[in-house]
């Protein structure tokens, strides 16, 4: 039988047949194929068996059902098996898609219509992939009810919306913007009638949480654990220390250069992505030695002027801010830190504004380090403080009315104008 890093051989001289980079290739064998191989080792074979492929592809979804990895990187392990399995099979590699990776996979005369409503909307690819997710949802859901599109009636959406809320609740305009979309093209092709006014659901966003921000003792936790749990962990700790001192959003982090710092001057200037305003923030030489080690010290040599790049090749900037939100979760884990309901790598900004608010900043200058737009986005910090809030609930027992309208009423004035007082 064929050994297991035979087959795997094979593939990859079969990628590079068809023009794949050694960057992507290097990435692929050391996060995808050798834990395959490895996985074989450990159940005491170097022989390719079809069960211990399966069995790796089982424990990937198993950790993307928990969370801990992406349905992508669990798709790349199904792939994987399958072309091995196929090399072991047949001596060729079959390059074919595996399986839809669409979790909503209408008929096909549906897709057909998604697809046209899609083309007709006139909308950018990332809105159209959007609504195409919830189009399919809904016709998937019509298929378990009706066989034929004419069949459609204004039940069926009124019914879908609790069905869609059930998986996506805090995206319900969304929802509602793609059941227009179809309510539309169905009475235009007079596929059927549609009379229910979708644009009287309004869907009622959900309260603004407060989430709790990380205390100084949750970073130094982190920062402890990380040398031991990371690949590039001089860039992990600088990132931290960066988003933690001086309250930078992940995606003015991604896209900082090398140019944006001044180290002389201690600070950093930059364009912030969100505001589209100037930014200058001060840094300790904390901060500053360790973005600098990760320079020196762990940085790949590449001409990508970005300070902070991907921990595996190609190595050029960090392209979303998931990655960061994904490692900040794997070392609160590590270090026990209590998980909080939607906190998250934005959480790191939160914290440096309720430390400011903390030691009784005013808001104004809050904000205007953080860079916000308008002071009242500072306000949110201050809900963590609690003796600025306690202050809220207090009377005026502690403050001297001496004269004014509220003086005669004021029980210590009035006992001394009775004793001849001033």
């Amino acid at each position: 039988m064929q050994k297991i890093q035979e087959a795997v051989d094979a593939v990859f001289s079969a990628m590079r047949l068809r023009k794949c980079s050694e960057s992507t290739l290097e990435h692929l064998m050391w996060s995808v194929y050798k834990p395959i191989v490895n996985y074989h080792h450990e159940n005491g074979t170097e022989r390719c068996s079809s069960n211990l492929l399966n069995g790796i592809c089982d424990r990937q979804f198993k950790r993307y059902r928990n969370g801990a990895i992406s349905r992508k990187y669990y798709r790349a392990f199904v792939t994987a098996a399958f072309r091995i399995s196929s090399y072991v099979a047949t001596g060729e590699i079959d390059f074919s898609i595996v399986k839809d990776t669409k979790k909503y996979n209408p008929a096909e005369e549906f897709q057909v219509i998604v697809n046209s409503i899609l083309e007709a909307s006139g909308l950018k690819a990332n809105h159209q992939r959007k609504l195409g997710i919830t189009m399919r949802h809904f016709f998937c859901f019509f298929e378990k009810r009706h066989g034929s599109i004419r069949e459609v009636t204004d039940t069926d959406f009124l019914e879908f919306i609790p069905e869609a809320a059930k998986n996506n609740p805090c995206n319900m305009n969304s929802t509602i913007r793609a059941l227009r979309y179809i309510a539309k093209y169905l009475n235009d092709q007079q596929l059927s009638k549609i009379s229910i006014d979708l644009s009287l659901f309004c869907p009622q966003s959900p309260p603004k949480r407060m989430i709790a921000p990380f205390t100084q003792d949750d970073i130094v936790a982190m920062v402890n654990v990380i040398g031991f749990h990371s690949k590039t962990p001089k860039r992990d700790i600088a990132i931290i220390l960066l988003a933690f001192n001086s309250g930078l959003r992940g995606v003015d982090i991604r896209h900082l250069k090398r140019s944006n710092i001044n180290w002389k001057k201690q600070e950093l200037r930059i364009v912030q992505k969100k505001t589209g305003e100037p930014l200058l923030v001060p840094l300790k030489g904390k901060t500053l030695n360790a973005v600098a080690e990760y320079i020196l010290e762990e940085r790949p040599k590449c001409d990508d002027a970005h300070v902070f790049l991907r921990a595996y090749p190609p190595y050029t900037e960090i392209k979303s801010t998931s990655p960061l939100d994904y490692m900040l979760d794997k070392y609160c884990r590590i270090a026990s830190i209590a998980k909080v309901g939607y906190r998250s790598f934005h959480s790191l900004r939160r914290t440096l504004g309720t430390e400011l608010a903390s030691v009784e900043l005013p808001v104004t200058s809050i904000s205007q380090m953080l860079g916000h737009r308008s002071m009242s986005a500072g306000k949110a910090y201050i809900s963590f403080n609690r003796t600025q809030t306690s202050l809220c609930a207090a009377d005026f027992a502690e403050v001297p009315i001496t004269k004014g309208i509220y003086a005669s009423h004021y029980p210590a004035i009035l006992n001394k104008s009775e004793k001849g007082g001033e």
